[in-house]
């Protein structure tokens, strides 16, 4: 069935459309990928959508000493294709990449494609349907998506973070696209992490990870819980992160099997731990050299994490034998206001 075209000035919308992309794209405003126009009037919804003033510095981004006030942040969020009811969850990620113990600086300009990582805990998963579930690290839903492609926008585009320019990353990633799911908490077991970390359950949280590579886990199933958490391990050896943490979202199959074989996720952080292990003659020594030094080595092995603390375990994802590891630590919480 043919569409109606509007025309403005002589130009259909589709034709205004395709133009506002490639004027975006020649200004170095977007990822690559196609954007919705910041009109006036939709930013100012954006804005009102936050509960915040439109010039209130949210903070300085580097490496280009950008300003991210909540108008700028609206106007990329506009572009990322967001809801204006998103604005409070992108507000707070920033809030959380602008702590002084975050690295955001560094992974704005090495070499090594890291990117930030967004968990979001809380009632807003459901008021914003932030996929938390089956293919909740995939493609289908609008709110991770656009969240997600957001944050990276900001990253660009107020941060200063462009490839070739201050961005010296040597192949990129797919992940640095959009990297966001929620906790499934509804088949959590255990405590939800955002309430491990000192918050109230009810509340809306964002964590920022600074995160690297993914790698999904996939069987185990019916093998017992020692087994389940040597397979786990078996795929997160130190060689997949460099140091900071590992994130494992765990599956909802295998938190069922160990929380009803009576582990705890305590017990689960230091089994993994233990096991995430290789000799140290495994690695180049410059490698194990550095490890060591960091506190990830010895004479006799090098392992994932510092201690159990820095094995970060949290359930997402569908049904199904599957898990996913993330090279990822320095987590940094903050409640989403207004939501």
């Amino acid at each position: 069935m043919a569409q109606a075209e509007t025309h403005v000035r002589g130009e259909s919308a589709a034709q205004l459309l395709r133009r506002a992309y490639e004027q975006a794209y020649e200004a170095g405003w977007t990822d690559g990928l196609p954007i919705i126009p910041a009109d006036r009037d939709t930013v100012l919804e954006f804005i009102a959508a936050s509960g915040r003033d439109a010039e209130e510095l949210i903070g300085v981004l580097p490496p280009r000493k950008g300003r991210a006030t909540v108008e700028v942040l609206a106007i990329n969020a506009v572009m990322a294709g967001c809801r204006p009811e998103y604005m409070p969850v992108i507000i707070a990620a920033v809030e959380g990449l602008l702590d002084p113990s975050y690295p955001l600086e560094l992974m704005q300009v090495t070499t090594n494609p890291m990117t930030p990582f967004l968990l979001v805990n809380g009632p807003v998963r459901q008021k914003l349907d932030i996929n938390y579930g089956t293919g909740c690290l995939g493609p289908g839903w609008r709110a991770n998506a656009t969240i997600g492609r957001a944050i990276r926008l900001i990253l660009y585009n107020v941060g200063g973070a462009l490839p070739g320019v201050y961005s010296k990353v040597a192949f990129g990633s797919p992940l640095r696209y959009s990297y966001i799911c929620g906790e499934n908490e509804e088949e959590n077991p255990w405590t939800p992490f955002h309430v491990e970390r000192g918050f109230q359950r009810e509340q809306s949280t964002v964590t920022v990870f600074k995160a690297s590579n993914f790698c999904n886990i996939s069987g185990g199933e019916g093998v017992g819980p020692e087994e389940i958490l040597r397979q786990i391990a078996t795929n997160m050896p130190p060689m997949y992160g460099g140091g900071d943490g590992a994130l494992l979202l765990l599956g909802v199959n295998h938190a069922r099997s160990l929380y009803e074989a009576g582990l705890t996720k305590r017990d689960v952080q230091e089994r993994l731990w233990q096991l995430a292990r290789l000799p140290i003659d495994h690695f180049a020594e410059t490698f194990s050299s550095t490890e060591c030094a960091a506190g990830r080595g010895d004479v006799h092995s090098v392992w994932r994490a510092h201690s159990p603390d820095e094995m970060y375990v949290v359930v997402a994802g569908g049904p199904g034998p599957q898990n996913v590891y993330i090279g990822a630590g320095m987590p940094q919480t903050r409640v989403i206001r207004g939501l």
